[in-house]
């Protein structure tokens, strides 16, 4: 048996919407999560004050007009959005129109209003990959003290495959569990990818060829041990020991496998790229084509 148990299941999930049809997407996936999980279920809009100067100049005459008015107008385009969306089944979904900056707050407003997952919606990667989500949810990836589900797909039907991706870190042991409470009857799989030593580093130190093979043979056997004990705590997925790029593996094995959710872990607050989801983590977003959930270490 995994360490599902561990996690306990989201009771609030908060959808972030800007009425697109991408945010529809996102509230329907929540929407048939929070109804399984017999959970609340709220939809939150956030607009940005209009900041308005005297013709004086004034800096010190700066006011904010006009929010109950974009309140108002939000909470109307709210409304209409979940009578739209006929499928929809939660019997009382929240609606929120909140104030701040969109780009920033995101996951500290769904925190405020109790929540501990939020949902976000985002275009599927392009051919190039150039865009990561779109600059709102780039920076709620980067500033959500909240899990974080990234929904690309539409939301037609359960997750079926769900890939794991660890780096042997306590956050992305903690999002593990995530999957299985979140997607108890997807077939699931663990990942590792072993690095190859940077090039660049070793044309730098140029170190003995022989020292070079016993760190690398030892390095490597040091991983297979450390996985080999994270697969025996986890052993209904099925464990993938690979080697090679991170960012193009985690991609090649999520499109190999069908997988329709990655599941993350990352570090730190603020921008909480890190470890795995570094430059890693954002090469992940800008070209993974699934459901994306990143679960941050605890505050």
């Amino acid at each position: 048996m995994s360490n599902a148990a561990s996690t306990p299941a989201p009771s609030h999930l908060v959808v972030a919407s800007d009425f697109s049809a991408c945010a529809d997407d996102a509230l329907r996936r929540a929407d048939a999560l929070a109804v399984a999980l017999g959970a609340r279920l709220s939809l939150m809009h956030v607009v940005e004050p209009l900041p308005v100067v005297s013709a004086w100049g004034d800096p010190g005459s700066v006011a904010w007009i006009g929010l109950e008015a974009l309140q108002e107008a939000g909470l109307a385009r709210l409304r209409q959005q979940r009578a739209r969306l006929a499928s929809l089944t939660h019997p009382d979904i929240a609606l929120h129109c909140l104030v701040g900056q969109p780009r920033r707050d995101l996951g500290a407003l769904a925190a405020e209003l109790g929540g501990d997952l939020l949902v976000l919606g985002a275009h599927a990667p392009t051919g190039l990959g150039q865009r990561l989500l779109g600059t709102t949810a780039q920076a709620a990836v980067h500033a959500s003290p909240l899990p974080l589900l990234v929904c690309r797909r539409p939301a037609t039907a359960p997750w079926r495959r769900v890939l794991g991706a660890s780096d042997f870190s306590p956050t992305a042991e903690r999002a593990l569990p995530w999957a299985a409470v979140l997607a108890p009857a997807a077939e699931k799989h663990l990942l590792h990818v072993h690095p190859s030593l940077p090039e660049a580093t070793l044309a730098l130190v140029q170190p003995d060829p022989a020292a070079l093979e016993r760190f690398t043979a030892e390095a490597e056997k040091g991983a297979l041990e450390r996985f080999a004990a994270l697969s025996a705590r986890y052993p209904d997925w099925v464990a993938h020991f690979r080697r090679g790029d991170v960012a193009e593996t985690v991609e090649r094995e999520a499109a190999e496998r069908g997988a329709d959710l990655v599941v993350l872990g990352t570090r730190g607050h603020g921008p909480w790229l890190g470890g795995l989801l570094g430059s890693v983590g954002q090469r992940l977003l800008a070209k993974l084509d699934a459901d994306v959930l990143l679960v941050p270490q605890p505050a």
